[in-house]
């Protein structure tokens, strides 16, 4: 059993070592930020936004509910968790086409 859990327990601990090697650099290059750098960090996170409430919408068309009287006036919690998930799924495809 020990000789399962070595293998691992060396991973777990090796892991933030490796990983703070690799953020190390990238601090030191991101503590000169400049005005340039902080706006475009404001539009980014703005179309982000914007992606997501029209990912919302595009839902809304997709799933054939009216999602605002599901929640607002009927306060039917299953679909707020439904709609939480899929704004979750948005958020995930919004960031990575934003990194890519």
């Amino acid at each position: 059993m020990r000789s399962r859990l070595a293998p691992l327990l060396a991973l777990a601990l090796a892991a933030p070592v490796a990983a703070q090697e690799v953020i190390d650099p990238v601090v030191a290059e991101a503590s000169g930020l400049s005005f340039a750098v902080f706006l475009s960090t404001l539009l980014y996170g703005a179309i982000g936004i914007l992606m997501c409430v029209l990912g919302y919408v595009a839902f809304d068309k997709v799933a054939g509910l009216n999602l605002k009287h599901e929640l607002v006036e009927d306060q039917n919690t299953a679909v707020g968790i439904m709609l939480a998930g899929a704004f979750i799924g948005i958020a995930i495809v919004v960031a990575s086409v934003m990194l890519s």
